[in-house]
């Protein structure tokens, strides 16, 4: 009976540290999202869709120091979605660039010395 429960007791303790921290998992997936960016073209409209609903999942498991950045970064491609080719809303959206680029710059920082993960730059 002792074996067991000394048994049960490590594999308790060995779980938890191979366990994934909520962070650590955000980092995983911060890391498949760029990697699936990467490869979006922003005309194509499915390709724009899916990243933005990956970018949504991010917004929910992102952690506290930048929910708030994904949320402000997740508003403005929402919104130039909406727009399409509307040239005069368009012109409106840029100048909300300076806000989405702050955020945008908290979430790159964020994921290089958090996640060691590269964010690519806005352009």
């Amino acid at each position: 009976m002792r074996t067991a429960v000394m048994t049960a007791t490590m594999l308790a303790a060995a779980a938890g540290l191979t366990a994934c921290t909520e962070e650590q998992a955000y980092c995983v997936d911060l890391a498949g999202y760029v990697a699936s960016a990467a490869q979006v073209d922003p005309a194509n409209v499915a390709d724009y869709a899916k990243i933005l609903g990956d970018a949504k999942k991010l917004r929910e498991s992102a952690p506290a120091d930048v929910k708030d950045d994904w949320a402000v970064v997740i508003a403005f491609a929402e919104k130039a979605q909406k727009a399409g080719t509307d040239r005069v809303e368009l012109a409106r959206l840029s100048k909300e660039t300076g806000s989405v680029t702050t955020a945008y710059s908290a979430i790159a920082a964020h994921a290089k010395d958090s996640c060691k993960v590269d964010v690519p730059a806005l352009g």
